[in-house]
């Protein structure tokens, strides 16, 4: 990848980000003025509810996409023919869009905003140096996005669990300049504020270690007791804006106590309990792994233990980037091509598009492996981890030769606690009020108790969804 030699852009980094990892080089923030002298947690009776997203880039072949009819009688497309099992917990659905009428000639927009329905107006175009900056003086070369809807979930009940969210992926980020954009544009589609992109957790051991390694977490706490001292040691010799920007630090540092105090927490004493107390896996090798399939199975796994464990109840699992060179030569059929460049921009050659299509019923195989799982787990009261739990699958765009995102390939799963009513298909094709993607993320949002009027470019909620 070339980037810019006169610039490379260094992600912004917010305090949550710093002090999710932090260790014992953690240290007070920089003050200049010393160098010149959501809801409440609900009690619960029953299980919990989760939200996950389960996204790959680059569309489908539009063919071999679709479902009719519901309950038993649904019929499924080759590509969505894994689904066939499962057909009273999904809800295939058609027509939404993530923006109205306008089409953008580039993967940006569709891939980077998929889960915030906000558009980088501030991106020069393709072919562009990157020299100039957008209308309202903003270098378009650092990124202006919006904050994607599992952070800013995880900002609402986050604190309900020891890993507020869980950002998993398979191919790793770059941070470079891309056609005048950041990279991260083309790897990324979890934001937690609109400059501060989450790259996602490609290494299984480390997403392990995350849900799970308590002993790292119970280490920190001696080196947030020094932060503290250091702290309460400035007394008055900071000025008022340094004292700001020192509350705002000491507030990141009080939400890793929190997840400390929730993490090594004793348990529940009443009410719903986790159906496993110590994990069921033996922790993954360090190693990146280097089979596709395993490497996507064992993240699957990874996700489902922490909402089975209830050490997190939000995830968004990314199979490949925006601009994946990512190779599916293992499938039967499929040639040693990578799937942006060779394969989704199939311009219409019947060999290219059934390798397409493979591809997008093995994405699917993947989604029936995780519904199969999550239904096999009891979480009491007649429900299974798959009833409480809204999954969204699905592309950022639907044809990736035409970069058309009209009208989304997406599938949501599950029963949301009994919010969602699923076993039917959905098609959405009237007006553009009612078919805005951010609408059901609104409507995903309410149910996992954020009662909010609006998200990102939402007009409406997709009330169809609960039946």
């Amino acid at each position: 990848m070339k980037t810019d030699p006169e610039f490379t852009y260094h992600p912004s980094v917010s305090r949550r980000q710093v002090l999710r990892g932090v260790g014992a080089t953690l240290t007070l923030p920089w003050l200049p003025s010393l160098a010149t002298a959501q809801r409440d947690k609900p009690v619960e009776n029953g299980p919990p509810r989760r939200w996950a997203s389960m996204v790959f880039a680059n569309g489908v072949n539009v063919d071999h996409w679709w479902a009719k009819g519901d309950g038993e009688d649904m019929e499924l497309s080759s590509a969505l023919s894994p689904l066939a099992p499962h057909r009273a917990d999904i809800m295939p659905i058609d027509g939404l869009r993530l923006f109205e009428e306008r089409l953008f000639p580039v993967h940006v927009p569709y891939f980077t905003n998929f889960l915030s329905g906000g558009i980088v107006e501030n991106c020069v175009v393709a072919g562009s140096k990157g020299k100039q900056p957008g209308g309202d003086g903003r270098d378009p070369r650092i990124p202006d996005v919006a904050q994607s809807l599992d952070h800013y979930l995880a900002s609402k009940i986050g604190h309900l669990t020891p890993v507020p969210c869980l950002t998993l992926g398979i191919e790793a980020p770059s941070y470079g300049i891309k056609a005048g954009r950041p990279q991260i544009y083309y790897d990324t589609i979890s934001w937690s504020d609109r400059q501060t992109p989450i790259a996602p957790e490609i290494y299984p051991r480390a997403a392990f270690d995350q849900l799970f390694d308590v002993s790292a977490l119970v280490e920190k706490r001696s080196v947030l007791d020094t932060v503290y001292g250091q702290a309460k040691s400035l007394g008055h010799k900071i000025n008022h804006a340094d004292r700001e920007k020192l509350d705002e630090y000491m507030e990141g540092i009080r939400e890793i106590e929190r997840r400390i105090d929730v993490a090594t927490s004793e348990g529940r004493l009443e009410g719903w309990q986790p159906s496993l107390s110590e994990p069921d896996m033996s922790p993954p090798p360090h190693e990146l792994p280097q089979n596709i399939p395993e490497h996507m199975k064992l993240m699957i796994d990874i996700m489902i233990l922490g909402f089975r464990m209830d050490k997190t109840r939000i995830s968004t699992l990314l199979f490949n980037n925006d601009t994946s060179g990512m190779l599916f030569d293992f499938l039967d059929g499929v040639e040693k091509a990578p799937m942006h460049g060779a394969i989704s921009h199939h311009r219409k050659n019947p060999r290219t598009l059934e390798m397409y299509r493979k591809i997008n019923q093995y994405h699917v195989e993947l989604l029936a492996y995780t519904l199969e799982k999550m239904k096999s787990i009891d979480e009491g009261n007649g429900t299974t981890l798959l009833d409480n739990t809204m999954l969204l699958f699905g592309s950022t765009m639907r044809d990736g030769d035409s970069h058309d995102g009209r009208d989304l390939p997406l599938i949501l799963c599950g029963r949301g606690g009994g919010t969602i009513q699923p076993g039917r298909t959905l098609k959405k094709y009237g007006v553009d009020a009612e078919r805005r993607l951010c609408n059901l993320h609104l409507s995903m949002l309410n149910r996992m108790g954020v009662s909010d009027e609006r998200f990102g470019n939402s007009l409406g909620v997709l009330d169809e969804i609960g039946g």
